[in-house]
């Protein structure tokens, strides 16, 4: 089963004869249980912004990024390219990627320039056209980066998802925002709309690393054309989706079409309730019927697990569910994140942070909530004080647009575990081609509580406060997720995760640029100081 399933109201029971709120809390898991054979081969397009804004180094690293994860991907995938400015143009027909096709779309990339408008539209059809009919045993994505605001064609986020929407559920689509100029608003919307994700890539040099992840993604994925339909029983209405899901009805029901899914994922999904018990002669109340439905890449064929949700009727005050509960407020943490944005983009950062402090203070009375339990809801907590101290430095235009960019790639209601452990044969290959055969190589930890421990570097290791990070670092000055340093074409590289408190090589601020790192330099992250080391020939 490539699914799993939990369900949860957030309270115990309900009172007879009296109307009641509840909220009903789905979590989706996708287990990452291997499909039988070989995963199904891949067709992917990607969709190249090459308006002017690209000229120079973003569009040189885009050619350099596609030529090195060629070679991650196997000879009976697929990948098309096609590039959008004011227009869109075919650069390659999706072509199995062995020696020959590798070479074509090398020698068809490597001709790209910039110039003109964005017309990320005309992008996404032509990229839909190409990618051809929909083939069983086959998977199709579309890859969109742009560095821009579209200023031609479709241009609001609600007009290019409903263009996405078209040509779903037969392909997925992902996007990624590259440069701080990009508007996360729309290219979020489309990796949502297409059932993909969204990623922002702060700095040319980091584009290899984005596309590998999204390609391995698009390849890793157990579950697709996700949807979960909610029944509810006579006398229960859905008041609304707490989660913000968008519906249709159906035959089974209220309809929510979710995001794919790769291994190690979950997904919360809340409906609001209105329900009322009858007379205390009953001792179960049903709530709704709920019926999950997916398929596996490349099968024609639907599976489906059905659920009957009940609460019982008791003449009581009703108890709390912890972990209901917990989980609706992930879910309405990233509401309340949303509105605190839309405060701080016209200047209101003190009340988004009043938003954001409220939050806290609602989720310490949470019953047995800990801070820094480690706990999804503790990583949230912390996620949150983060958040609030940026809303009350007031950052400037530029720190607030790094700051919404990273924001907007971070759902507490969708987790999807970075770790290398959990990630999908297809994403440790194209992570791993992407790093090149870096050094041996550590980080020391000069000051502060842990001084003179030593951490080895692998290809991808967050450095944060909490448990959850690679390199976990005890210090209030310390982001939960503060800084990265990972392997790119054989070499190490530091960079800032938009942290409160910047961090900094050899005193000098990254900012939105990454930094290599040689042998003995200081990585300054909050009050604390870590040097990187290489291990020797001789060691």
């Amino acid at each position: 089963m490539a699914l799993g399933l939990k369900i949860w109201l957030d309270c115990s029971s309900v009172r007879p004869d009296v109307e009641a709120r509840a909220h009903l809390v789905i979590e989706l898991e996708a287990t990452g249980e291997p499909v039988e054979g070989p995963r199904p081969p891949a067709t992917t397009v990607l969709a190249i912004d090459v308006s002017g804004s690209m000229q120079g180094e973003p569009l040189e690293q885009v050619i350099r990024s596609v030529d090195r994860l060629l070679d991650a991907l196997r000879v009976e995938d697929r990948l098309g390219v096609v590039a959008f400015s004011a227009g869109a143009t075919k650069v390659v027909d999706p072509i199995a990627v062995d020696a020959s096709g590798k070479k074509l779309v090398r020698s068809r990339v490597a001709r790209l320039f910039a110039e003109g408008h964005t017309n990320i539209e005309a992008g996404i059809d032509l990229a839909a056209e190409v990618l051809g009919p929909v083939e069983a045993g086959r998977r199709r994505g579309v890859i969109v980066l742009s560095d821009g605001e579209p200023n031609q064609g479709a241009a609001t986020a609600e007009a290019l998802s409903a263009v996405v929407r078209k040509y779903r559920p037969g392909a997925s689509f992902s996007s990624l925002g590259y440069g701080v100029k990009h508007d996360e608003d729309i290219l979020a919307a489309i990796g949502h709309a297409g059932g993909g994700g969204y990623e922002f890539v702060p700095d040319p040099a980091t584009c290899a690393r984005a596309f590998a992840r999204a390609l391995g993604a698009q390849a890793d994925v157990v579950a697709d054309t996700i949807e979960l339909a909610i029944a509810p029983a006579a006398g229960v209405e859905v008041v609304k989706m707490l989660s913000g899901e968008a519906t249709r009805f159906g035959s089974a029901g209220l309809v929510l079409a979710l995001p794919d899914m790769v291994p190690g994922t979950r997904r919360i999904v809340v409906a609001e309730l209105a329900l009322r018990a009858p007379g205390s002669q009953s001792f179960l109340l049903d709530v709704a019927k709920l019926q999950l439905s997916w398929r596996r890449p490349g099968s024609a064929d639907t599976e489906r697990a059905l659920h009957d949700v009940t609460v019982e009727i008791a003449a009581r005050e009703p108890g709390v569910v912890g972990e209901g509960l917990t989980r609706v407020m992930l879910v309405r943490a990233d509401r309340v994140r949303e509105a605190a944005r839309a405060l701080a983009d016209r200047g209101n950062f003190g009340g988004a942070a009043a938003l954001l402090r409220a939050l806290l203070a609602e989720i310490e009375r949470v019953p047995a909530f800990a801070v820094g339990d480690g706990s999804a809801l503790g990583e949230a907590f912390e996620l949150l004080v983060d958040e609030a101290m940026a809303m009350e430095r007031k950052p400037d235009e530029e720190a607030y647009a790094m700051f919404r960019k990273s924001a907007m790639g971070s759902k507490l209601a969708m987790h999807a575990p970075p770790a290398a452990s959990t990630r999908g044969v297809a994403s440790t290959r194209m992570v791993e081609v992407a790093a090149g055969n870096y050094p041996e190589a550590y980080i020391r930890v000069k000051t502060g509580q842990e001084a003179g421990k030593r951490h080895r570097l692998k290809e991808e290791c967050v450095i944060g406060r909490t448990a959850s990070a690679d390199i976990a670092i005890v210090s209030d000055m310390v982001s939960r997720r503060h800084a990265e340093i990972y392997a790119l074409e054989g070499e190490f590289w530091a960079c800032d995760l938009g942290s409160t408190n910047v961090t900094k090589v050899n005193g000098k601020p990254l900012g939105s640029a990454p930094r290599k790192l040689s042998e003995g330099d200081v990585v300054l992250v909050g009050d604390v100081e870590l040097v990187y080391e290489e291990k020797k020939p001789t060691e």
